[in-house]
């Protein structure tokens, strides 16, 4: 790992414990064993860092969704796929994946909207492959594509919270059950009986 990517990795791990407010260039300095100084050859600061964090983040799902969105013609499986993707993350890249989910507000005005231009592709392929199983006559027409996509982001995203590695239950195991719940729901409508939504 050269220099660069030591900074990176002390970076995030520093940001998803102690929060970035709370994480000093002078604690990353010491975390990787150079001077503060030495810090600024390599970045301009710290928000920096922060938004390659989100980058490297975003960018590596938005990869995969979009593999997924190409390879994966039928909607409902893809829709199991994008949720098996996403959650994978909590897993492989946890602590810069916390950051990703609660540090946002900490960008600047430009950086943010790159990454809520990440955020929003996320959404509009899944959205995409709802409006699809939809018009194939998969799910019913009146599933509202936009709560849905909120509600199955939501549900993952919760995971970075209380998933644990050594728990009852692996990643994949979460990825199906999550999929099977969400798409029976679906499938039979069970979203829109509950009430005038």
């Amino acid at each position: 790992m050269n220099r660069l990517d030591l900074i990176y990795s002390a970076a995030t791990k520093l940001f998803s414990e102690k929060g970035y407010r709370g994480a000093s260039l002078q604690d990353l300095a010491q975390e990787v064993g150079i001077r503060k100084a030495s810090l600024y050859h390599y970045v301009a600061n710290k928000e920096e860092l922060l938004y390659h964090i989100f980058l490297h983040v975003g960018e590596r799902i938005q990869a995969q969704f979009l593999k997924i969105r190409k390879s994966c013609p039928h909607p409902l499986e893809r829709i199991e796929r994008f949720i098996g993707c996403y959650l994978s993350f909590v897993v492989t890249d946890r602590p810069a994946f916390r950051i990703f989910l609660t540090e946002k507000k900490e960008l600047t005005p430009q950086h943010r909207e790159r990454v809520e231009a990440v955020c929003d592709l996320l959404n509009s392929l899944m959205r995409e492959a709802i409006v699809q199983a939809k018009m194939d006559g998969l799910v019913p027409e009146d599933v509202k594509e936009d709560l849905a996509t909120l509600f199955i982001f939501g549900a993952c995203n919760w995971a970075v919270g209380w998933f644990s590695p050594q728990g009852k239950y692996s990643i994949k195991e979460v990825a199906r059950y999550y999929a099977s719940l969400f798409l029976g729901g679906l499938k039979e409508g069970e979203l829109n009986r509950g009430g005038p939504l």
